[in-house]
């Protein structure tokens, strides 16, 4: 679908922003960090405004965009955009550095807390265990077993890094069962209602409240 799609993400965005990464950052200060690309945090539209006005970023255009995305493939950092359709932002993460990859990864399933409806599998008819995805994998998920690529369907977060360098074309992305993939809201908005209502935060009163005060803000933001 479109909004499983990198480049149709973008390309359905106006204005777009690049940012240090500040999880590399923060890491890379404290002498821990590693060498994978920092300016790679892109934000996009209304986000993007705000990074913009505090300078926290440098505008782009919509090829630098899609530059970056290709320097973060090539660098094997896992594209993570904001859980809605109508993206917010686009991280562009490694296991070392990343918070969120580092929580998943020390957890023993991290599939099951990803938003992914995807995982990986190997054709052990045509891999030569050359172990490259190994090497790419961020989540552990990918080990060598005979000879052969063996994915970990409890690790594997679907994100396609050991498909796209396989040298054999022996790894490839399979969807999971309907049952299985997880419900991705409209807009950013819709997923922070979402993660409120799931964490037990947010009640109809809270939210009817929180909607009355954003009409208000907008208004005297008019004024």
């Amino acid at each position: 679908m479109t909004y499983e799609n990198a480049e149709a993400l973008v390309r359905q965005v106006g204005k777009s922003v690049v940012a240090p990464c500040i999880c590399r950052r923060e890491l890379g200060l404290l002498g821990k960090g590693c060498d994978k690309p920092e300016e790679t945090c892109l934000i996009f539209d209304t986000a993007a405004d705000y990074y913009q006005r505090n300078g926290l970023g440098r505008e782009i255009g919509q090829q630098e965009v899609l530059d970056i995305l290709n320097i973060a493939e090539e660098a094997g950092l896992v594209l993570q955009p904001s859980n809605s359709k109508k993206i917010v932002n686009i991280c562009c993460c490694c296991g070392d550095c990343c918070g969120v990859l580092r929580n998943l990864k020390g957890y023993p399933k991290p599939a099951s807390l990803a938003s992914t409806p995807f995982f990986a599998v190997t054709n052990t008819e045509t891999c030569q265990g050359c172990g490259v995805c190994v090497d790419r994998c961020q989540m552990d998920a990918v080990h060598l077993k005979d000879e052969k690529a063996s994915v970990d369907m409890d690790r594997c977060i679907g994100c396609g890094l050991c498909v796209s360098t396989c040298p054999t074309d022996s790894m490839a992305l399979a969807r999971k069962p309907e049952y299985d993939q997880p419900d991705v809201p409209g807009d950013f908005t819709g997923a922070i209602i979402e993660l409120g209502r799931a964490r037990g935060k947010l009640s109809l009163g809270n939210l009817a409240m929180m909607q009355l005060k954003s009409k208000i803000d907008r208004l005297l933001a008019l004024k």
